[in-house]
Protein backbone atom coordinates (compact mmCIF):
# COMPACT_ATOMS: atom_id res chain seq x y z
CA UNK A 1 0.00 0.00 0.00
CA UNK A 2 2.93 2.41 1.28
CA UNK A 3 4.15 1.21 -2.79
CA UNK A 4 1.26 3.10 -4.00
CA UNK A 5 1.12 6.12 -2.66
CA UNK A 6 4.28 6.84 -3.50
CA UNK A 7 4.08 6.05 -6.66
CA UNK A 8 0.64 8.01 -7.15
CA UNK A 9 2.40 11.12 -5.41
CA UNK A 10 4.98 10.74 -8.23
CA UNK A 11 2.44 10.67 -10.64
CA UNK A 12 -0.09 13.18 -9.46
CA UNK A 13 3.80 15.47 -8.58
CA UNK A 14 4.56 14.41 -12.68
CA UNK A 15 1.39 15.76 -14.14
CA UNK A 16 1.11 18.82 -12.02
CA UNK A 17 4.43 19.94 -12.96
CA UNK A 18 4.82 18.65 -16.79
CA UNK A 19 3.57 21.45 -19.46
CA UNK A 20 3.44 19.11 -22.65
CA UNK A 21 -0.10 19.09 -22.39
CA UNK A 22 -0.66 22.46 -23.72
CA UNK A 23 -0.37 21.45 -26.53
CA UNK A 24 -3.47 19.15 -26.85
CA UNK A 25 -5.14 21.65 -25.04
CA UNK A 26 -4.80 23.90 -27.59
CA UNK A 27 -5.67 21.55 -30.12
CA UNK A 28 -8.91 20.51 -28.30
CA UNK A 29 -10.29 24.18 -28.05
CA UNK A 30 -9.41 24.24 -31.63
CA UNK A 31 -11.36 21.05 -32.49
CA UNK A 32 -14.19 21.96 -30.36
CA UNK A 33 -14.26 25.50 -32.14
CA UNK A 34 -14.33 23.50 -35.52
CA UNK A 35 -16.72 20.82 -34.85
CA UNK A 36 -19.26 23.86 -33.40
CA UNK A 37 -18.96 25.47 -36.98
CA UNK A 38 -19.47 22.13 -38.53
CA UNK A 39 -22.72 21.46 -36.46
CA UNK A 40 -23.90 25.24 -37.00
CA UNK A 41 -23.12 24.57 -41.32
CA UNK A 42 -25.58 21.90 -40.66
CA UNK A 43 -28.05 23.02 -39.01
CA UNK A 44 -28.79 25.70 -41.54
CA UNK A 45 -27.83 23.93 -44.66
CA UNK A 46 -31.30 21.48 -43.13
CA UNK A 47 -33.21 25.23 -42.38
CA UNK A 48 -32.03 25.87 -45.93
CA UNK A 49 -33.49 22.53 -47.22
CA UNK A 50 -36.69 23.02 -45.56
CA UNK A 51 -37.28 26.05 -47.34
CA UNK A 52 -37.46 27.94 -44.29
CA UNK A 53 -35.89 30.92 -45.45
CA UNK A 54 -37.66 31.26 -48.53
CA UNK A 55 -41.17 31.36 -46.58
CA UNK A 56 -39.93 33.58 -44.40
CA UNK A 57 -39.05 35.96 -47.26
CA UNK A 58 -42.25 35.61 -48.99
CA UNK A 59 -44.41 36.33 -46.14
CA UNK A 60 -42.52 39.09 -45.24
CA UNK A 61 -42.37 40.57 -48.52
CA UNK A 62 -46.52 39.97 -48.73
CA UNK A 63 -46.71 42.34 -45.72
CA UNK A 64 -44.91 44.64 -46.94
CA UNK A 65 -46.58 44.75 -50.22
CA UNK A 66 -49.69 44.61 -48.39
CA UNK A 67 -48.77 48.11 -46.07
CA UNK A 68 -46.98 50.10 -48.54
CA UNK A 69 -48.90 49.39 -52.06
CA UNK A 70 -50.79 52.52 -51.21
CA UNK A 71 -47.97 54.62 -50.84
CA UNK A 72 -45.91 53.54 -53.81
CA UNK A 73 -48.76 53.81 -56.24
CA UNK A 74 -49.48 57.27 -54.21
CA UNK A 75 -45.39 58.15 -54.62
CA UNK A 76 -45.30 56.87 -58.42
CA UNK A 77 -48.51 58.91 -59.24
CA UNK A 78 -47.48 61.83 -57.95
CA UNK A 79 -44.11 61.96 -59.45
Amino acid sequence: MKHFVSRARICLRALLTDTSGQTTVEYLVVALAFFALIAGLAVLGGRVQEGLFIEHATESASHALTTNTAGSVGDVLLY
